[in-house]
């Protein structure tokens, strides 16, 4: 199916931590508890804005109108009374008492957390093209240049090879708007990375992606070998460990099961490569789902830093800690438990990218 307004892949893949505009940074309205909407809401974007260009629904369907349905005051995003800008009380979000059988997990501080997935938050949420002047000063990805070097090496070439791809929900896409078949279809990111590559470079890369959600690096251990028994890896991209953390698996185990994904990947081809991933930080708002999720990025690093330039780390763990600083976890969320929206899937092919520069 086709968006009415075609997705620009240069524009999705631009890194958010570079240039002077952002491309559809996302945004959800939640009035804090005790603001109305008689009030005016202020939207933290992740730089003071020097104009804002457009803001629509995440849809790309519906336009706002400067002036009447937000401002731009001091560099910041207002949503002023009397917007058509779709605004959720805070008694929605933190359900206590009536309702709170409608959802599942519990909120920090009481009752249950507002939680869907398909387009639940999708359909809800804006995106804002704007300009800024003011550099980025958060975390930046690191990237090893000697890193992935047949990688390279066959994209250099313009040859033919094999991406696989295996982890959890995240990697297999969900909440992404093409992955739940909702305008605007922007592919989800391991699609995006294939894209993007192919694209620059010429490459027929085959695209092999067996994630499954609501896994844990345990179950990688045990499905590796069958899932790609046909399949000669050329590059593996490995996304555990959102519910290896909020199912409180030690961090020792999680990544004795990432060594091991990586030997069986080896039996397959000796020659592959690796991209080692951190996982996104689940809502803080969940108590149940928060954990050691933060525990996971050093002993990946350490486990590329062993493996040399096969591998390389996707340090998506301080990436997303980074945007927190400036933005709600709201405002970047599938389904407002752990599952990244289209903006923030876009954020994971920037950081992948990144490792092939």
């Amino acid at each position: 199916m086709m968006t009415n307004k075609p997705n620009d892949l240069q524009k999705l893949i631009a890194p958010v931590w570079q240039g002077s505009c952002v491309y559809e940074e996302s945004f959800f309205a939640l009035m804090p508890r005790g603001v109305t909407e008689d009030d005016a809401l202020e939207i933290p974007l992740l730089y003071s804005a020097d104009e804002i260009l457009s803001i629509t629904s995440a849809t790309r369907e519906v336009t706002l109108t400067a002036g009447k349905d937000y401002l731009l005051r001091d560099g910041k995003l207002i949503i002023p009374a009397g917007s058509s800008v779709y605004r959720m009380k805070w008694e929605e979000y933190q359900v206590i008492g009536e309702g709170e059988d409608k959802y599942p997990f519990l909120c920090a501080g009481g009752g249950k957390i507002f939680f869907g997935e398909g387009d639940t938050m999708h359909s809800r949420e804006y995106i804002v093209t704007y300009t800024h002047h003011d550099a980025w000063t958060g975390f930046v990805p690191g990237v090893n240049a000697k890193a992935l070097p047949r990688t390279k090496k066959l994209l250099s070439e313009g040859k033919p090879f094999t991406f696989c791809w295996f982890g959890d929900s995240i990697t297999t896409g969900a909440n992404s708007s093409g992955a739940i078949g909702m305008e605007p279809y922007i592919p989800m990111f391991p699609k995006l990375v294939t894209m993007a590559l192919s694209e620059q470079f010429g490459s027929d890369i085959t695209y092999v992606n067996y994630a499954v959600g609501g896994t844990i690096s345990r179950w990688g251990c045990e499905k590796l070998p069958e899932f790609f028994a046909d399949v000669k890896p050329d590059i593996m991209f490995i996304g555990f460990g959102m519910n290896d953390a909020s199912g409180h698996i030690p961090p020792e185990e999680f990544i004795a099961n990432i060594r091991t994904m990586v030997k069986q990947t080896r039996a397959l081809n000796p020659d592959c490569e690796f991209l080692l991933c951190s996982t996104t930080l689940p809502n803080p708002m969940a108590p149940t789902f928060c954990f050691n999720h933060d525990t996971h990025e050093p002993l990946l690093a350490a486990l590329c830093e062993e493996l040399g330039d096969c591998a390389a780390l996707v340090p998506m763990t301080s990436m997303h800690s980074a945007l927190m600083e400036k933005k709600r976890f709201y405002d970047m969320t599938g389904n407002n438990i752990n599952h990244p929206c289209d903006f923030l899937a876009r954020v994971y092919a920037q950081v992948i990218l990144a490792q092939f520069a």
